[in-house]
């Protein structure tokens, strides 16, 4: 039997077995599997989960690399499709991973009331403490990141230069504002309506395409779930089933597309609760977390060596790594994980204690 190593999930209740619309969408690609929970991605070859094991070796991880390995043992949901139905399944698939996904990312982490009162709330949960303080945080960052790269402004991090009177500060002084000062506007500005943001009209005209192609048939190519189906409903099911204080998507599928809403309520209601395993570790977190600080703060210069430039933020990295470091290795020795006990016989020399 294979193991499923995906994100866990603070949604059970609702039946969604992850936060993480890649591995909702790999549980249901009808291979025989026990579903591991983990807090971290170092079980993967390259960072990504989900991941499949094989007799405790990876096979594969990501979405994409998961589902090729699957059709190559027997599990193909697309055996039934021809060229051109590939083609335009591909299409689909990338629409909703590329533009219908970034959505989502928005609404959840990039629309301050629904994380601070829906989305970290429920993932600190999830993880427990301390990993809940550091955690939901990072995937905040990813998505930040992410929606940067493709043009998409976030109000996390423009959150200290968007109000006017700040706009007229010289740069020098702004950039020496109490953050206590911008925490307060972050504050005020939690409860602001997002709903009109354009990434909405976008999201829009994504499900308007994906209902005209699944017009009223059970599955977008028939009477069959198909790989476009499973990726559709692993990211729609993150939309109808968990519910935010500012559910704009929500809302626009509930009023305009009743046929996606049936579509998840069919797949949604044939599911059955997986084998889960928990395996999360604390240690495989606290590492995430660490790794997360270095990668984040560590960059490879691109400057002329005779041009190099100042880092006025690196007093500041250098603290956050050196922070992350110490409650990591302090957590590890102050538990007895690590220690290095004195022989008595021999002052100064280490000895290993052997297993009873």
């Amino acid at each position: 039997m294979y193991s499923l190593y995906s994100w866990g999930s603070p949604f059970e209740s609702e039946g969604l077995y992850s936060f993480d619309a890649s591995c909702v969408s790999a549980q249901l690609c009808k291979a025989e599997w026990q579903l591991c929970h983990v807090n971290s991605t170092g079980i993967s070859q390259n960072g990504c989960l989900p991941a499949l094991l094989y007799k405790d070796s990876t096979i594969e991880s990501g979405f994409w690399r998961t589902v090729q390995f699957l059709k190559t043992q027997g599990y193909n949901l697309d055996a039934d499709l021809d060229e051109e139905q590939i083609s335009q399944s591909t299409a689909y698939i990338s629409m909703i991973q590329d533009g219908l996904v970034d959505s989502l990312l928005f609404s959840w982490y990039l629309v301050s009331e629904n994380f601070v009162e829906a989305t970290r709330p429920r993932l600190a949960k999830l993880f427990g403490f301390p990993l809940s303080l550091a955690i939901p945080t990072q995937l905040q960052d990813y998505a930040v990141r992410r929606l940067k790269a493709v043009g998409v402004s976030s109000e996390v991090e423009n959150a200290n230069t968007k109000d006017a009177d700040d706009e007229t500060m010289p740069g020098s002084l702004r950039s020496k504002l109490p953050r206590i000062y911008l925490l307060a506007k972050e504050g005020f500005r939690r409860h602001a309506d997002k709903s009109t943001h354009p990434i909405y009209e976008q999201a829009d005209q994504y499900l308007a395409a994906l209902s005209k192609k699944l017009d009223k048939k059970q599955y977008f190519f028939g009477n069959k779930p198909t790989t476009l189906d499973t990726v559709a409903y692993g990211c729609l099911s993150l939309i109808v089933y968990v519910d935010l204080p500012q559910n704009t998507l929500k809302t626009t599928i509930v009023e305009k597309y009743s046929n996606l809403i049936a579509f998840c309520d069919r797949i949604h209601a044939q599911l059955t609760p997986p084998t889960i395993v928990s395996e999360q570790s604390f240690l495989g977190g606290m590492g995430s977390i660490v790794k997360h600080a270095i990668s984040r703060y560590t960059n490879i210069s691109t400057v002329p060596p005779n041009n190099k430039r100042a880092n006025p933020d690196l007093p500041v990295q250098v603290r956050s790594v050196a922070g992350a470091l110490f409650v990591f290795f302090g957590y590890i020795i102050y538990n007895g994980i690590l220690s290095a006990p004195v022989s008595e016989q021999l002052p100064g020399v280490f000895t290993v204690i052997p297993d009873l």
